[in-house]
């Protein structure tokens, strides 16, 4: 309660993610809708931890706009919150292209929290954006193989230049681990004037829950 009649336009999280413009950008967007991922401290508790709230532009009877929203803590990661993220980064890249790229690798962007990050490719398999790995940008990643030996990046720029947007799962390294898990990989082409991208992004956990 001693936030309200506060401004909080101007308000970041311990990271300097800027969660109050991220909340103005939503209830501004054309859908007028949708998730801010930012660290917060759960009432009562010391230490920072990942917070997801939706945001919802709403009109009252006298036509002012206001923005509504309840959040979560800790929520498990899932197959609608990387739709969510893949769909609005591809938006973006259709509208910048290149341009795109700086906002989708910024640690205190919309495109990064917890351990979900956005990924560029073009068609024929170079790696364009990877904020997670920054060494892969500029391989060309066609013919790699996960630990099962899939060639998993053959199979999702397939998949999105065939469907436009699709999942693809297989095992690959979480940040900060050596150790390949499953990861369920979302993926969507975007086209820039003459130019098309293959834009993705995953999660981490046993089992498919999408």
């Amino acid at each position: 309660p001693q936030s309200e009649g506060q401004d909080v336009g101007n308000l970041k999280d311990v990271q300097g993610r800027p969660v109050g413009r991220m909340f103005l950008e939503v209830a501004n967007s054309e859908s007028g809708e949708g998730w801010v991922h930012y660290q917060n401290t759960e009432p009562g508790k010391l230490f920072p931890i990942w917070k997801s709230s939706f945001v919802k532009r709403v009109m009252f009877p006298s036509g002012e706009a206001r923005l509504v929203g309840a959040g979560v803590y800790e929520m498990q990661m899932g197959g609608e919150f990387i739709v969510d993220v893949v769909d609005r980064a591809s938006a973006l890249v259709a509208r910048r292209g290149a341009d795109a790229f700086t906002t989708l690798s910024d640690p205190t962007g919309p495109f990064r929290f917890m351990d979900t990050y956005v990924f560029v490719n073009d068609p024929v398999g170079t790696e364009i954006v990877n904020p997670a790995q920054p060494s892969l940008q500029g391989r060309n990643l066609i013919d790699i193989r996960d630990a099962k030996g899939k060639q998993m990046v053959r199979e999702y720029i397939e998949a999105a230049m065939r469907q436009d947007s699709a999942w693809v799962s297989y095992e690959w390294y979480r940040p900060g681990s050596n150790t390949p898990t499953t990861k369920h990989t979302y993926v969507k082409k975007a086209r820039f004037r003459d130019k098309t991208f293959i834009v993705g992004s995953g999660y981490y956990i046993a089992g498919d829950q999408r």
